[in-house]
């Protein structure tokens, strides 16, 4: 068969499938409109962040005034106490508290800082409002003090002038790096990708070459089957993980105190995501549908994850939905795990939500091995 034949046998091979045209026109689709959502928002200007002002003097007033004159106003949530923070964080982008005695250290250039309380289900704009800020306080120095920036240019500012720091509350290090927060963005999405497609391009060549008409005569039940596609998978996709792990040890990244537990939620979200791809290798009719369909899934579980668009760039709508979904939950535990020292009793419901679908779809995918081989005997 000379080349162009060859092309055109293989363009009508992807029409004859009906999932992989949907799809193909389906996903630019998803991804235009998302796009399109997230463009009519004001981005980073609509980033909603709670004060508690402790110091009531009148630089702590100016500093808190010339922080937040970057957000508008009814972005900016007045909090009385810190008693108030955990009930309103979730919604927030992140707590700034300005501690008693603030304005009186940096009068008197001492040591100052202030405290922030980052929200771990957007750890991606958490590292942006850190970092901007940290270059904020550098320039900050005395401009509280004597606000005349007409008498301000003929004065030096002393060179050893120790500008306020932040404390991240939560962190015994200093975390809020885009190094900390791009390792395990970087892990998950190779699992996600890795484990799903694999999985579901791996089912459906063992359907489509009789390997599962043989294990149904040698009496291998589909849950069994399932159980030893998972298990590869979770053990392919560990090494990987266990490498990825060492490389950043090696480079001097801090991955997590907890490791076992960074472990724990990285297995889950491994068998998560198998799972997922094994009941999609079991539905569809072609390699190229499974495979697409792989794909559009992963992408748009990854972008509705605020992975990739922060959530606070969504519409109040769809970040109620996208921060609610089970792949996001666990992607904001791995975070959590590895940049805020998040314990056992924070994971363990997304750990247990990801486990229970993914029993269920392993199930569903076992069930549909039964049915299948029923079929093809009749």
């Amino acid at each position: 068969m000379k080349f162009p034949g060859l092309l055109l046998n293989d363009l009508l091979l992807m029409r004859k499938s009906r999932a992989f045209v949907l799809l193909l026109f389906l996903l630019p689709l998803i991804l235009a409109l998302i796009s399109t959502i997230t463009s009519e928002s004001g981005g980073y200007t609509d980033l909603k962040i709670a004060i508690v002002n402790e110091d009531k003097t009148f630089i702590g007033l100016f500093f808190l005034q010339y922080a937040t004159s970057m957000l508008k106003g009814e972005n900016i949530v007045q909090l009385s106490s810190r008693d108030q923070i955990d009930g309103v964080l979730e919604d927030l982008d992140g707590v700034f508290i300005i501690p008693r005695g603030f304005a009186n250290k940096l009068l008197f250039q001492e040591p100052s800082e202030l405290i922030f309380v980052p929200n771990p289900g957007s750890m991606q704009t958490a590292v942006a409002i850190y970092q901007v800020l940290n270059n904020v306080l550098k320039e900050f120095k005395a401009l509280p003090v004597v606000a005349d920036p007409e008498f301000m240019k003929g004065v030096e500012i002393d060179p050893e002038y120790v500008a306020p720091a932040i404390t991240v509350e939560g962190i015994r290090e200093r975390k809020l790096n885009f190094s900390s927060l791009l390792f395990p963005m970087v892990l998950s999405i190779t699992i996600m990708f890795v484990t799903a497609i694999g999985a579901a391009s791996g089912t459906f060549e063992d359907r489509r070459n009789g390997v599962i008409d043989l294990l149904k005569l040698s009496n291998l039940s589909g849950m069994s089957y399932m159980a030893a596609k998972t298990l590869s998978f979770s053990i392919f996709s560990t090494l990987q993980v266990l490498v990825f792990l060492l490389a950043g040890k090696v480079l001097g990244l801090d991955v997590a105190s907890n490791i076992f537990l960074y472990l724990l939620v990285i297995e889950v979200y491994i068998i998560l995501f198998t799972s997922i791809g094994l009941s999609i290798g079991m539905v569809f009719s072609s390699s190229r549908s499974a495979q697409l369909t792989s794909v559009t899934l992963v992408t748009s579980l990854l972008i509705l994850s605020g992975t990739i668009i922060p959530h606070s760039m969504f519409p109040d709508w769809l970040g109620i939905f996208s921060k609610n979904l089970p792949t996001t939950r666990l992607m904001v535990s791995l975070q959590g795990v590895s940049m805020l020292d998040f314990t056992i009793g924070k994971v363990l419901y997304p750990v247990l939500i990801s486990l229970l679908i993914s029993i269920s779809l392993i199930f569903l995918s076992s069930f549909m091995y039964s049915r299948e081989s029923i079929t093809m005997a009749e």
